[in-house]
């Protein structure tokens, strides 16, 4: 028990500490800095009673009463058609499709979200199909390394794919990680960088945020966002980032009209403290409206609990936050639903409210059904 609490904590402490922010990207010995200066932020984090209080609730919780994303049947057929689309798999992970090529963004695909394989953080929804059903994956993006955005397992599967190694792009300082962890090469980026492949230009871009897989190790590797851009349409996933005004301002300004962005909405409480590296659901509104964005939708909410709320209050927070400041085009998906952005079919976009929770004890079930 107490090796499995030391575990979680790791997991947990690994998303939820940062330094304080200061003007200017750079590398000093003490690791990356992030762009945006935020006075207030006094470098305060949570404490260690509250990691202890999170692990209590994972290694409690009662399954048959927690509400949950519904998860749909993958239909990887009708992904492919499409020019230009993304599917959300859960959590922050998303399949996307651009032209001819599959993209992975953030795929930790693992039942738990932490460095030791099956402990950490539970999985509480279903993936809706399994590595094994991955398409063969051309390009995979990783906004920074927490235990929930990068996983070791699903990364040494995907480098070891039929029909050869994904192109890994990453921020930078995390190409070793891969040559040592996955065996793979790894192209790192620096913020605002971009590269093409094909006829789809990648963009890395700032976040608000942090890095670190273990205590010792802080902000040695670069965080941040992707824009993919494919056939004059733009798609855009911050990763983790606190609201800050003048970075949204500033990818609007830089990159141009965002078609539809993935805007994280979970892990937001307890506030006084993680409004300084998450987006809550009236943040990412703010997101949403600052990027004059043609739609967004919530991710990283719902299938790993990180923050103090249960795990489907993200998605009532978000239809009170809709409703009330009267926000069109923000909406949430089923797991394995997809959206396309070349404006053709209206996909599996909601409204907030539209979205009904399921419990997470039908989560086997709902597994079979996906796999069907």
């Amino acid at each position: 028990m107490i090796i499995v609490i030391v575990v979680m904590l790791a997991a947990l402490g690994s998303c939820a500490i940062l330094v304080r922010g200061r003007d200017g990207q750079a590398v000093i010995p003490e690791g990356f800095k992030n762009l945006y200066a935020v006075p207030e932020d006094t470098g305060a984090r949570v404490t260690a009673t509250y990691f202890f209080r999170r692990a209590w609730v994972q290694l409690t919780r009662d399954l048959a009463s927690t509400d949950v994303p519904p998860v749909i049947p993958f239909d990887l057929a009708a992904l492919q058609k499409q020019a230009f689309a993304v599917a959300w798999l859960g959590h922050a992970a998303m399949l996307v499709r651009a032209g001819e090529l599959w993209i992975l963004i953030d795929p930790a695909l693992s039942n738990t979200a932490g460095p030791v394989q099956g402990f950490g953080p539970a999985r509480l929804t279903p993936l809706p199909l399994s590595l094994e059903q991955l398409p063969h994956i051309d390009v995979v993006l990783i906004s920074h390394d927490h235990y929930d955005h990068l996983d070791l397992g699903t990364i040494r599967h995907l480098a070891k794919q039929a029909g050869g190694t994904p192109q890994f792009l990453v921020g930078r300082g995390l190409a070793e990680w891969f040559r040592w962890n996955a065996g793979s090469e790894a192209k790192e980026f620096d913020w605002w960088d971009r590269v093409q492949v094909g006829e789809t230009v990648f963009r890395f871009v700032p976040a608000q945020h942090n890095s670190g897989r273990m205590p010792l190790h802080r902000n040695t590797t670069l965080w941040g966002g992707w824009v993919i851009g494919h056939g004059g349409k733009h798609f855009y996933f911050p990763g983790d980032t606190a609201f800050v005004g003048q970075l949204f301002d500033d990818i609007r300004q830089r990159i141009g009209a965002i078609d539809l962005a993935a805007l994280p909405i979970g892990a937001y409480e307890p506030r006084a403290l993680m409004r300084f590296e998450h987006l809550n659901p009236d943040d990412a509104l703010r997101a949403h409206q600052l990027l004059r964005a043609g739609q967004s939708f919530g991710v990283h909410w719902g299938s790993f609990q990180l923050g103090d709320e249960e795990p489907f209050k993200a998605a009532t927070d978000l239809a009170r936050a809709v409703e009330e400041h009267r926000v069109d085009h923000f909406g949430l998906m089923p797991v394995g639903g997809f959206m396309p952005i070349d404006g053709g079919l209206p996909g599996a976009l909601r409204r907030p409210g539209e979205l009904l929770p399921v419990r997470a004890h039908d989560r086997e079930t709902a597994t079979a059904q996906a796999a069907r």
